[in-house]
C-alpha cells in the first residue's frame, strides 16, 4: 500500500522534476542559451499559457460557479499567505533593505507554469479548470502585493497603473474571454480547438525546461540564513498551514490536492523580474527561485502522499 501510493505520488510530480533537471542539464552542456530562455519564455507567458487557459475553460466539463467556495478560499489564503510572511520578516528582524525580497520570495508561488503542471499531471480533467481558478484570482493578488511590499517608502506607487499592468496580463485576458465565450455558450469551430490544443501543448515542456535553464545552482550552495528561512517559510510551512486550514474548512477531494499543489509550488521566477525592475534584492530573490524550485521535488511530493495516505485525496 505504501509503495504503491508513493509511486502514484510520484507520477504526479517526477516528470515536473525531471523537466527542470533536463533543463538544467542542457544548459550545462550549452545546447540551450539566455537567448533561448528568454525567447521561450515570451512565447510561454504570451501565448501557450493563455491559450491552455483559455481551452482549459471553454472546454470543462463542470460549472464554474460550483467552485466558488474554492476561488474563495485561494484568495484568503493568497493574503493570509502573505501577512504571516510579513510579520516574520518582521519578527526575525530581516534587514530592510531585504524585506521586500524575502517576503515577495515566500509567499509567491508559481502557478503558472510549476503549480499548473503538478495539477494537470494529478488531475488530468478536473486540474486545468480549477487551477486556471485558482490562477485568475490569485496571480492579481500575488502582483498587487508583491508591488507594494518591493516598494520603498520614499517611493510613490501608482495603483492605477499597478492595475492595468494587472489587467493586461495575458493569463488574465485569456480567462476572461473564456469565461465570456462559456457564458455565451458559443461554440467553436473544432478547428480551433483542435489548433490550440497542438499550441498549448508546448507550454509546460518550454516552460519547465526554461526554469531549470535559468537557475543558478551553484550559488545555493552558500546561501545564508534569510534564504534558508524564505524557502522553508515556502515549501514547509506556508502549505501547511495552508492545507490544514482547507481541510479543516472542509475541502477535499481534487480541489484540496490543487490548493496543496498551487500553494506548495516554488518561487515565482517572475519574482525575480519584479525585484530587478523595483531595485529590490534580485540576488535574494534568485537564490530563493533556485533554492525552493530543487527543494520542491521532495516537499511536495511529501505533502500529496501524506494526503494520499490519509484518504483526503
Amino acid at each position: 500500500m505504501y509503495i504503491s501510493l508513493l509511486i502514484q505520488t510520484l507520477t504526479i510530480t517526477a516528470p515536473v522534476v525531471l523537466l527542470v533537471v533536463l533543463g538544467v542539464y542542457l544548459r550545462h552542456k550549452q545546447h540551450i542559451d539566455d537567448a533561448f530562455v528568454t525567447t521561450s519564455s515570451r512565447l510561454v507567458f504570451n501565448v501557450s499559457l493563455p491559450v491552455l487557459m483559455f481551452l482549459a475553460i471553454v472546454t470543462a466539463d463542470m460549472s464554474v460557479s460550483q467552485h466558488l467556495p474554492l476561488v474563495w478560499f485561494s484568495l484568503g489564503a493568497a493574503l493570509g499567505a502573505f501577512a504571516l510572511v510579513w510579520c516574520v520578516s518582521r519578527i526575525v528582524r530581516v534587514p530592510s533593505a531585504r524585506h521586500g525580497a524575502f517576503v515577495q520570495g515566500a509567499f509567491r508561488s508559481n502557478l503558472g507554469i510549476i503549480g499548473l503542471a503538478l495539477c494537470l499531471n494529478a488531475y488530468p480533467e478536473e486540474g486545468a479548470i480549477l487551477g486556471a481558478l485558482v490562477l485568475a484570482v490569485v496571480t492579481p493578488v500575488y502582483n498587487l502585493l508583491s508591488v507594494w511590499v518591493l516598494a520603498s517608502g520614499d517611493k510613490e506607487i501608482s495603483w492605477g497603473q499597478q492595475l492595468m499592468t494587472t489587467l493586461r496580463n495575458p493569463l488574465i485576458i485569456a480567462i476572461g474571454l473564456a469565461s465570456v465565450v462559456r457564458l455565451s455558450e458559443l461554440l467553436l469551430p473544432q478547428v480551433l480547438l483542435q489548433t490550440g490544443e497542438i499550441l498549448a501543448g508546448l507550454t509546460l515542456p518550454l516552460a519547465l525546461i526554461g526554469i531549470g535553464a535559468s537557475l543558478t545552482v551553484s550559488r545555493t550552495l552558500v546561501a545564508d540564513h534569510v534564504v534558508w528561512l524564505a524557502v522553508a517559510l515556502k515549501l514547509v510551512i506556508l502549505p501547511s498551514v495552508v492545507v490544514f486550514s482547507a481541510i479543516s474548512l472542509g475541502v477535499s477531494g481534487p480541489s484540496l490536492g490543487v490548493v496543496a499543489l498551487m500553494f506548495a509550488s516554488p518561487t515565482a521566477a517572475a519574482a525575480f523580474v519584479m525585484a530587478k525592475s523595483m531595485n529590490a534584492d534580485a540576488r535574494l530573490t534568485a537564490d530563493i527561485i533556485a533554492l525552493s524550485t530543487l527543494g520542491s521535488g521532495v516537499t511536495v511530493t511529501t505533502i500529496i502522499y501524506v494526503l494520499n495516505l490519509s484518504g483526503l485525496l
